[in-house]
């Protein structure tokens, strides 16, 4: 049995403008999934929020560029993006008792106290 151990990347929060229904999220999300180094991706058209997952060994500057070249080109605007290292998950119970592990599909940040912010799972 192959031990599997998680190795944070980066997370990158973009904000995009044009988006007004769930084709819209669905076209910006296959465009940033599409890109070199992306784990996954998370867009909302309701907040104007895409949320991704990069790879360890991607960097957040090369995304932000093929980023907003693949948004342009999906008929959108990328009118601003933010990075910050992914933390590791923690085993065992974070203060909600999610255990700090990503339950959902979009990728779940933990904060010192070992909090989700509330996920799917509505903890926190």
């Amino acid at each position: 049995m192959e031990i599997m151990t998680h190795v944070p990347g980066t997370v990158v929060e973009l904000a995009v403008s044009g988006m007004t229904c769930d084709g819209c999220s669905s076209s910006v999300e296959k465009a940033l999934t599409g890109l070199a180094g992306v784990r996954s991706a998370s867009v909302d058209h309701a907040s104007g929020r895409a949320v991704v997952l990069l790879s360890a060994d991607a960097s957040a500057e090369d995304f932000a560029f093929e980023a907003d070249a693949a948004i342009h080109d999906a008929g959108y605007t990328l009118e601003g993006a933010q990075a910050r290292a992914e933390r590791a998950p923690r085993s065992g119970g974070g203060a909600c008792g999610c255990g700090g592990e990503a339950e959902a599909p979009e990728p779940v940040v933990v904060d010192e106290a070992g909090c989700c912010g509330g996920g799917s799972s509505g903890c926190c």
